[in-house]
């Protein structure tokens, strides 16, 4: 399949997506709406699989080279060939798994705008469309007409001030990004596919963009002391829409999209400190875990610890380091939307939010919700024979020489989140409860199905590794030739 036969199968999946999302916000009945969002997603899923499929057959062939500049507004690499079928089949599985109770045209409206604009984000071949899609994910949090609408509330004042700063620094730092370009076009200086970044170690206007973007992925991805503002919005926030706002990971994504490529000298000299920051913000957050008691917040605090390894993970110049940063990525959203989507119904079936003050024994009415928990939250935690344990293998190989205290900090981090899962695991599903009548439906079909291909999903990547890993191997030889690259231009 040619370039150009390729990048039309990425406009039409966002496409059919764009119309989905305005279909589904002009009806009037919930189901049809899910019905409907199901079907526009599954297409969407399909043109994104195949579009990673082409990406990563033609590694090593002029398909995965830089594209020629202006060629088209989406582009396809090793990168976003794996984000790309990824992130659509998580909102798809986050759609199916959604209780019928949280479910209104509008609530599912915000979450295919979120699904829409991060699709954008990942694909775009270009400055000023990847800033404008990573600032409108956030659309459906800071209205009021979307998720506010159930008897879930708005995010927290604070959060919805930290997720639009972000946003502010996003953009100026890529209009100085823009300034930055050298090329005769202005096509020429908004394209991604061939960084024509002026690098100076004097240049005031690259330090300020660096750090506005360093601000924002900071802010956006909850690295300290930025972390605060996630554990409230899960316990008072819509969950469903936070999960997959979160597990977009767009901060991580910026990194590796602009700031590495683009930054080369000052990212070599500066992002250290980052990869510090992300094992300072992983130990911080296992820590506070063990007070929190609110089943929510301990769901943030351990999303929080987990992907802030991604971050270690990428900035490290060692392929084995950012392809154990992608596995982790993919465990990450995986596991923790399990995680997120089991308990949310669970709290819908008995129609309040759980305080984790007591042991509800759920277990004894609904055992197979029960083990779709246990196994993603251990698999989050890098249980043997399970995608996570090959994540963290690569992860400490890898990142050893950068950051030789991670030998020390993710076993630590690794047992303190794993005690926290278990405990919460307790806390919902063991124990004798205070009232004994007190039972749930165990998992619908349409659960069993999604939390079935998740949990194959991470076994699968833990007993035949190589089939999921070579796709983020040749995703971080492709990310670290396009630094090296840059780098190259920049002198």
């Amino acid at each position: 399949m040619s370039e150009k036969m390729l990048f039309p199968w990425i406009s039409l999946g966002i496409t059919i997506l764009a119309v989905t999302t305005i279909w589904t916000w002009r009806q009037s009945s919930a189901e049809k709406a899910r019905r409907g969002a199901t079907i526009g997603l599954l297409a969407t899923f399909l043109t994104m699989l195949a579009t990673g499929l082409e990406a990563f057959r033609g590694h090593g062939n002029p398909l995965a080279e830089p594209l020629p500049v202006g060629e088209g507004v989406f582009s396809a690499d090793p990168l976003n060939g794996l984000l790309l079928p990824l992130y659509s089949g998580l909102t798809l599985g986050m759609i199916v798994l959604a209780p019928r109770r949280k479910v209104t045209p509008r609530w599912l409206s915000g979450l295919l705008i979120l699904a829409v604009m991060t699709l954008t984000a990942y694909a775009a071949n270009n400055l000023a469309v990847f800033a404008l899609a990573w600032t409108a994910t956030l659309i459906p949090f800071l209205k009021r007409h979307f998720f506010s609408q159930t008897e879930e509330h708005a995010l927290p004042p604070a959060s919805r001030i930290i997720l639009t700063v972000s946003a502010i620094l996003l953009v100026c730092g890529t209009i100085l990004l823009i300034m930055l370009s050298a090329g005769p076009t202005l096509l020429e200086r908004l394209s991604l596919s061939q960084p024509r970044i002026v690098q100076s170690g004097e240049s005031l206007l690259a330090y300020a963009a660096f750090t506005t973007l360093l601000l924002a992925i900071i802010l956006r991805k909850g690295l300290f002391p930025a972390h605060s503002w996630v554990a409230p919005s899960f316990e008072n926030g819509p969950l469903i829409p936070l999960t997959l706002l979160f597990n977009g990971h767009l901060g991580a994504f910026a990194l590796a999209r602009l700031v590495l490529p683009l930054l080369p000298g000052i990212s070599n000299t500066a992002l250290p400190l980052v990869g510090d920051l992300g094992l300072l913000t992983a130990g911080l957050a296992a820590v506070l875990a063990i007070s929190e008691r609110s089943p929510r917040r301990l769901l943030a605090l351990l999303s929080i610890s987990q992907s802030s390894f991604i971050v270690t993970g990428l900035e490290s110049s060692n392929q084995d380091a950012v392809a154990g940063a992608l596995v982790h990525w993919q465990v990450v959203v995986v596991a923790t939307s399990v995680l997120t989507a089991v308990y949310a119904g669970i709290e819908a079936r008995l129609g309040t939010p759980l305080e984790g003050r007591s042991l509800l024994g759920l277990a004894r009415s609904a055992p197979r919700l029960a083990v779709f928990f246990a196994i993603a939250g251990l698999a989050l935690v890098g249980l043997p024979l399970t995608l996570g344990f090959v994540a963290e293998d690569l992860l400490l190989h890898g990142t050893l020489e950068t950051h030789p205290q991670l030998g020390f900090i993710l076993p630590v981090v690794t047992a303190l989140n794993a005690f926290h899962i278990i405990r919460l695991f307790a806390t919902i599903f063991l124990g004798r409860p205070s009232n004994s009548a007190l039972t749930i439906p165990d998992a619908l079909p349409r659960e069993r199905w999604v939390l079935t291909a998740a949990i194959v999903l991470l076994i699968l990547g833990g007993l035949f590794p190589a089939l999921l890993v070579r796709l983020p191997v040749d995703a971080a030889e492709h990310i670290l030739k396009t630094v090296l690259s840059s780098a190259t231009l920049s002198h």
